[in-house]
């Protein structure tokens, strides 16, 4: 039989307090109640098998503070919102919370009803007895504080001397029971979720962490990481950016950033302010997937990418279809007009990388280097190009 959540309350309003005092021992479940945010934030048995309740409007800090703290411990417990603010509000700092990576579940708008309480209070136990699992969403979110997911890395080549240009970072989760699981499998999920924010945050910390764990062995690369398009639309996105290359001792020169095509053009005035400040940092900028979004040459030509990477769409069509040849050769031409360098991706075939370098293409990623690696075998595919002068087999998936 599972076992009844452990249910934290943080609320000062004495009546509101009282209320849900006697509603939990109506249910037989153990409660323990906070008046102040710091007494309630020392709090260590917090886990999994918990239920918080959280009064936003607190004497002595914001119920956001309090969100941000949770998630800075990566708290695992499901959080309900309690308030009386207007219901737009609310929902606005649910996503917040999300964002942050936390699991927040529901709204208590005060004054709430006894049953609208006491559906919050039997819903984990129901969820659970019912049918003994969990949703998609819970299990990604158990993957992100449990620490099941990762990062493999894959070659980017420089086509003329066929020296390692860098990586890009992708991202995988290592799930207990189906395995190794694709981007495509996981990822619609976290948006869905508001888990985005985080779980971008988690990429970028944990490349860069390789990056000067590689450095420090000797292997020094720039490694490229994908945004998403709401972190462009934040505008202390730079800062977090500057804060993660100082906590691991590194600058931007190692990092490159990827942006869509169509993430880009979304906010053009707040996208501009974003990146500006990043390339100022030192930092490359990377416009991805080009060609299969609608941007204006007077848009793109605003935005400071100093590279440009031709979607695989047009790639796997190069030795096939004339006309892939023709845009392919017009978008490395347009890069290069721009000051950028140009990126092919999913190059797979031996001739479509000797047309690439006929048309002008300075760089080239995809199988028929190698497919994306876990840390080690990437690390020793790089030292045997580097120190062979030849192209490495990839391991064998």
């Amino acid at each position: 039989m599972p076992t009844d959540p452990v249910v934290f309350v943080l609320e000062d309003d004495p009546g509101i307090a009282t209320l849900v005092r006697r509603v939990c021992a109506n249910a037989g479940l153990p409660a323990r109640f906070f008046s102040a945010a710091a007494d309630f934030l020392k709090e260590e048995d917090i886990d999994a098998g918990s239920l918080i309740l959280l009064d936003l409007g607190l004497n002595d800090t914001t119920g956001v503070d309090v969100l941000r703290s949770l998630a800075a411990r990566r708290c695992p417990a499901p959080v309900y919102l309690m308030s009386g603010r207007d219901d737009r509000l609310l929902k606005s700092v649910q996503k917040l919370g999300q964002s942050y990576g936390l699991d927040v579940r529901g709204i208590l708008q005060k004054p709430f009803r006894l049953r609208d309480l006491q559906e919050v209070l039997d819903a984990p136990r129901g969820r659970v007895a019912r049918s003994g699992r969990v949703t998609p969403v819970e299990d990604l979110h158990r993957a992100v504080i449990g620490r099941e997911l990762c990062l493999h890395y894959q070659p980017k080549v420089e086509i003329g001397t066929r020296s390692l240009a860098g990586c890009e970072a992708l991202i995988r989760w290592q799930h207990p029971v189906r395995g190794l699981l694709m981007p495509g499998d996981f990822l619609p999920i976290a948006e869905e979720a508001g888990l985005m924010g985080m779980i971008t945050e988690w990429v970028m910390d944990e490349a860069l962490r390789q990056v000067a764990e590689w450095r420090q062995a000797g292997l020094h690369l720039k490694i490229a990481v994908n945004v998403p398009a709401d972190m462009l639309n934040e505008l202390p996105f730079p800062t977090l950016i500057e804060s993660l290359l100082a906590s691991h001792s590194t600058d931007g020169s190692c990092l490159i950033l990827e942006v869509t095509e169509a993430a880009a053009m979304k906010s053009l005035l707040t996208t501009v302010d974003v990146l500006v400040r990043l390339r100022l940092m030192g930092v490359s900028l990377s416009i991805d997937d080009f060609g299969t979004g609608h941007s204006s040459m007077v848009k793109l030509r605003q935005l400071p990418f100093d590279e440009m990477k031709i979607d695989r769409s047009f790639v796997k069509d190069l030795s096939t279809e004339p006309d892939a040849e023709v845009l392919i050769g017009a978008m490395i031409a347009l890069a290069r007009s721009f000051g950028m360098k140009s990126v092919a991706e999913g190059v797979e075939r031996a001739e479509d990388l000797e047309r690439l370098a006929q048309l002008g293409c300075e760089i080239a990623q995809g199988y028929y280097f190698s497919r994306p690696l876990p840390p080690p075998d990437f690390a020793a595919w790089a030292n045997a190009l580097q120190g062979e002068g030849g192209m490495p087999t990839s391991p064998q998936a």
